[in-house]
């Protein structure tokens, strides 16, 4: 008797579960937006006309991006269900709030169709020939704008390829410009490119395709391509747009033709388009602030700023400016004038969150430009060019390790960011052991070399048994309390188990100096350089007192080698690059100094990194000045300091 193959059971499900929508309203109702889309996204997947799920989309979007996504998300919705009278809806209503009447217009005409009714809506007769109307006079059909609107919102929203779809064939002006900007964000620049120089060619005002056709020549390493689409976007008349404004001012501060914006910008000023409200408006008076403050005009700079902030307190980067410029009390002359959305295909963008490693792989942008956008990008956009570079110089591209160096001598972020860059090539065998850079110290270019030595921060593994070890652990919490007896008392328990321990002995002289006997802390590391003369710490405090002692020559034979070191522990590396500076300094020749200061200050990392520095500087300082350290007290900071899990600091 055979057996019957059952026949699969179909789901009946319409929708999802109740718990599950429970779920994605408790994350949205404690703000938890990112994990709510996370839930949301195969939920609208597999149940599209699920209209409850799609509004929750919706507010995800606006709450996480903005109305621009939301109404990308409206568009996903009326499209999965074309006679659902709220999915039109919704449609309609954003459509209306981003400002694409025909748009709306035609889908209220489809409500209307579905049974549903739109206060105003559709339009007169009079008010759609209106918005037909094109600047020249002439008339487009309601097909073509209303493709060109739904094209436009979904270029806002980041749809890249369905704008392409509904954009292209649409002659219009302004169509064919967002075409190629689609096209740009989609990642297809030599198409793009192509797009924007025919759309010039065809209307030679067209500075908004003008502009673009600038940037992605650079974009694509054609420099000399690039300055030529310059001179006929210097010579334009007033731009008839401020699209087009926004994008000769745009290209020319890519190309830092730094008076040239500033002449076109002055030009602009008494527009009749400007209004003087919106963000387009606010972004305008931000371009001429940079191309001022690079021009060294801080007294145009800072109103302009000033006035773009008051249209728009949200443009950030207007704020930033804004900051530096009045602490720094001078002009700036790298301002940031773009951030990531206006300096790279948005596509890219997204692929670099989501796959890193391809999407770096991948991306088509030269060094040339990334080297621009690191001059002119707000902080995020810089560290991506950083981070850009850093991936191809690792590959073995060349342009980007000279890229890279080139950095270090630009008055950009703080030295720290500049030496990060230095530490990296260095590590990666990019910048050879003494290779002279220009670097900028944050008031004048010098010549730097990095020393060779790798730096580690690992723990270090104790050759003291644990009760000895938890002892001199001890020993070291009184000393930071200051409870210098106690702390006493255990370091000489330990040191009767174990006779001459190096560490030990460096902490007695430590304690000491804090005592004021600094005789007896003087003999005690010479018995620790004795018995182990590569201990380099000691040999290090040892030689510091000497310095303070004015016995230079001794000092200079006790640190000679030292530095030879292929690996050294981060606080080794202080106490002994800390030490030849001071040495330099003390011998009259705070040239030969300097570089180990440069060394110490490219490695901070930490707030304890960064407060020995300070402490070396002082005494470097004094010492360049012929005056001597308060030894006590400088052993007992730093002491306090770097006196952690068993290591001496002396």
């Amino acid at each position: 008797m055979s057996k019957k193959t059952k026949k699969p059971k179909t789901s009946t499900t319409k929708g999802p579960e109740s718990a599950q929508l429970r779920a994605i309203d408790r994350l949205m109702e404690s703000a938890k937006l990112a994990q709510a889309e996370a839930k949301l996204k195969p939920l609208v997947k597999q149940f599209p006309k699920h209209g409850g799920l799609q509004q929750r989309r919706i507010e995800v979007s606006e709450r996480l991006r903005g109305p621009a996504a939301a109404a990308l998300s409206a568009y996903h919705w009326a499209e999965a269900q074309p006679n659902s009278l709220g999915a039109q809806e919704t449609l309609f209503s954003y459509a209306l709030k981003q400002g694409h009447l025909v748009l709306a217009d035609s889908v209220a005409r489809q409500i209307v169709a579905l049974g549903g009714a739109v206060k105003g809506f559709p339009l007169p007769a009079d008010v759609r020939a209106k918005l037909l109307e094109l600047p020249d006079g002439t008339e487009t059909t309601a097909e073509q704008m209303a493709r060109f609107d739904l094209g436009k919102l979904l270029l806002e929203g980041g749809d890249f390829e369905s704008a392409i779809d509904w954009l292209e064939g649409v002659d219009l002006l302004p169509a064919r410009n967002n075409l190629a900007l689609a096209l740009h964000h989609s990642g297809q620049t030599e198409a793009a490119l192509g797009a924007f120089l025919r759309n010039w060619e065809e209307d030679g005002d067209n500075l908004f395709a003008l502009g673009w056709a600038v940037r992605l020549r650079l974009y694509r390493g054609d420099e000399e391509g690039a300055l030529g689409l310059c001179r006929p976007l210097v010579g334009a008349e007033k731009p008839r747009r401020i699209d087009d404004a926004l994008s000769q001012l745009n290209g020319l501060l890519l190309l830092r033709q730094d008076a040239d914006a500033w002449e076109a910008f002055c030009r602009v000023r008494d527009a009749d388009w400007l209004d003087g409200s919106g963000h387009s408006d606010a972004l305008l008076l931000h371009f001429g602030a940079c191309a001022a403050s690079r021009l060294g005009r801080t007294r145009d700079a800072k109103p302009l700023w000033q006035e773009a902030l008051q249209i728009h307190p949200d443009l950030s980067i207007a704020e930033a400016n804004l900051r530096t410029l009045e602490r720094d009390s001078g002009a700036l002359a790298f301002p940031m004038v773009f951030d990531i959305g206006a300096s790279l295909p948005l596509s890219a963008a997204s692929q670099l969150r989501e796959h890193p490693e391809q999407a770096l792989a991948e991306l088509g942008a030269a060094s040339l430009y990334l080297n621009a956008i690191y001059l002119s990008g707000d902080d995020s956009l810089r560290q991506l060019a950083g981070l850009i570079l850093r991936h191809r110089a690792k590959q073995g591209d060349h342009e980007a390790v000279s890229t890279l160096k080139g950095f270090a001598g630009l008055a950009i972020g703080v030295p720290e960011d500049r030496f990060a860059i230095l530490r990296y090539l260095r590590e990666e065998g990019l910048l050879a052991a003494g290779e002279p850079v220009q670097f900028w110290d944050g008031s004048r270019l010098r010549e730097i070399k990095m020393i060779s030595t790798q730096v580690t921060r690992e723990p270090e593994e104790s050759d003291l048994p644990d009760p000895l070890q938890e002892r001199l652990e001890d020993s070291i919490e009184h000393f930071n309390a200051g409870r210098n007896a106690a702390a006493e008392a255990l370091l000489h328990e330990i040191l009767e188990q174990a006779p001459d321990h190096r560490i030990v002995m460096g902490n007695l002289a430590a304690l000491r100096m804090r005592q004021g006997r600094a005789d007896e802390a003087q003999s005690l590391l010479e018995q620790v350089v004795a018995k182990h003369p590569d201990y380099l710490i000691a040999r290090c405090n040892l030689a510091s007192l000497l310095i303070e002692r004015g016995e230079l020559e001794d000092a200079e034979r006790l640190l000679a080698g030292l530095a030879d070191r292929e690996r050294m522990h981060i606080q080794d590396y202080f106490g002994l690059l800390g030490t030849m500076a001071k040495l330099h300094a003390a011998k009259g020749d705070m040239d030969a100094a300097q570089p180990f200061l440069d060394s110490l200050q490219g490695i901070i990392e930490t707030e304890d990194d960064r407060y020995r520095f300070e402490q070396i500087q002082r005494s470097v300082r004094r010492h360049a000045n012929g005056g001597l350290s308060d030894l006590q007290t400088l052993f007992s900071k730093l002491k306090q300091r770097t006196m952690k899990g068993g290591r001496s600091s002396g």
